[in-house]
């Protein structure tokens, strides 16, 4: 896995409204809801899975999207749809 995943996933964080840092050498996202800062986490790249701070496995490499959607739930961030984006 390499950084192009990791700013793949990152971009689509960000799509969702969080507030994304990716830390390079240690192959890992700094996500945040903007609107409280205490919700945040730390996602790392292992092997071909991302995982929390807390060993909790998000998901796989290419299923960038399924993993942001997941994230977004951990910190309280729903997804956009059709319906709330009107």
């Amino acid at each position: 896995m390499d950084n192009d995943d990791l700013r793949e996933l990152g971009a689509r964080l960000e799509a969702h409204g969080l507030t994304v840092a990716i830390d390079q050498p240690k192959r890992q996202l700094n996500v945040s809801n903007p609107l409280n800062g205490r919700l945040s986490e730390q996602i790392s790249a292992v092997d071909a899975h991302y995982v929390t701070s807390f060993a909790y496995e998000i998901g796989e490499r290419g299923r960038e999207e399924d993993c942001a959607e997941r994230i977004a739930r951990i910190l309280a961030v729903g997804p956009t749809t059709k319906a709330s984006a009107a």
